[in-house]
């Protein structure tokens, strides 16, 4: 068996693609029901966990750079020559060089900045259709419940936080991204389809307003159009880097090692299929 390539079609074996495409539909089908507030519910919760997954292949770039005896080229004799880690990590940077970023505009654009102007113009948008609420009653309507500051923590050890720097704990972190990105760019072009044909009043005043955060200006549906793949496809880009970053940590290792890599990269995808799930099933609680 070759354990070092990894496809789209292999990731899809270890969790119900279709399942988790149901779960998000029917979360935003109930968010849409609510109408303006409801959708500023869904996409509150929807940026406080997406909000950390920039930070954490950050922190696994890092890990991975770390360990420079643990990727080597095996071609190379002198030590000081054959380390590849940080080679191996540029290419899960390459993430998060987007997520603090955005390199589609001349300014600072980082991925949070421009999920906090899509909840500014729905917030924007829900005044203007009659919502009222004091700034108090917004902010504990809007309080991450429990469970979503739970499974906010789970997303930096998915991550490998607070893990060793070996080759399990790595390659269950790269398993945790890539199900991160691959299922992150279905369910975000999921999202900016169903505004776009099932909350086209809601979308046009996004697309047509802009709002300033840390002193510049930023378009309202950015953040939603530049991760679909109806747009940007950012994740999906992010996905492509993650998949060579992750074959090259194959390259670089032992073959005697493959087996269990490969096992711990599957487990990490499967651990971020069961959050996907938890939150999908709880937003709209």
């Amino acid at each position: 068996m070759e354990y070092s390539i990894i496809t789209q079609d292999d990731l899809q074996g270890l969790a119900d693609f279709e399942l988790a495409q149901a779960r998000v539909k029917n979360a935003l089908n109930l968010a849409g029901a609510e109408g303006a507030v409801g959708l500023l519910r869904f996409f509150a919760r929807y940026t406080s966990w997406n909000g950390f997954f920039g930070s954490g292949v950050a922190s696994l770039s890092g890990k991975i750079g770390r360990s420079r005896t643990m990727f080597v080229d095996q071609t190379v004799a002198e030590r000081l020559l054959n380390d590849r880690s940080v080679f191996i990590a540029s290419f899960f940077f390459d993430a998060a060089r987007d997520e603090f970023d955005d390199r589609d505009t001349e300014y600072r654009d980082t991925h949070r900045c421009l999920a906090q102007a899509t909840l500014a113009g729905l917030l924007r948008y829900a005044r203007q259709q009659g919502y009222a609420a004091s700034t108090a009653e917004l902010n504990k309507m809007l309080n991450e419940p429990a469970w979503l500051k739970t499974l906010n923590a789970k997303v930096a050890q998915g991550y490998g936080n607070g893990s060793e720097d070996n080759r399990d704990a790595i390659m269950a972190a790269i398993g945790y991204h890539l199900g991160s990105e691959i299922l992150a760019d279905r369910e975000f072009s999921m999202i900016d389809e169903y505004l776009r044909k099932e909350q086209k009043e809601v979308t046009r005043f996004l697309k047509k307003a802009k709002q300033e955060i840390a002193g510049q200006s930023h378009p309202c549906y950015q953040w939603l159009q530049i991760h679909s793949g109806h747009g940007g496809a950012a994740e999906a880009d992010h996905f492509e880097w993650a998949t060579k970053g992750a074959e090259l940590a194959f390259t670089y290792s032992p073959k005697k090692e493959h087996a269990a890599m490969r096992a711990s990269l599957d487990h990490g995808f499967q651990t971020f299929a069961r959050h996907h799930k938890t939150f999908f099933e709880a937003i709209v609680r």
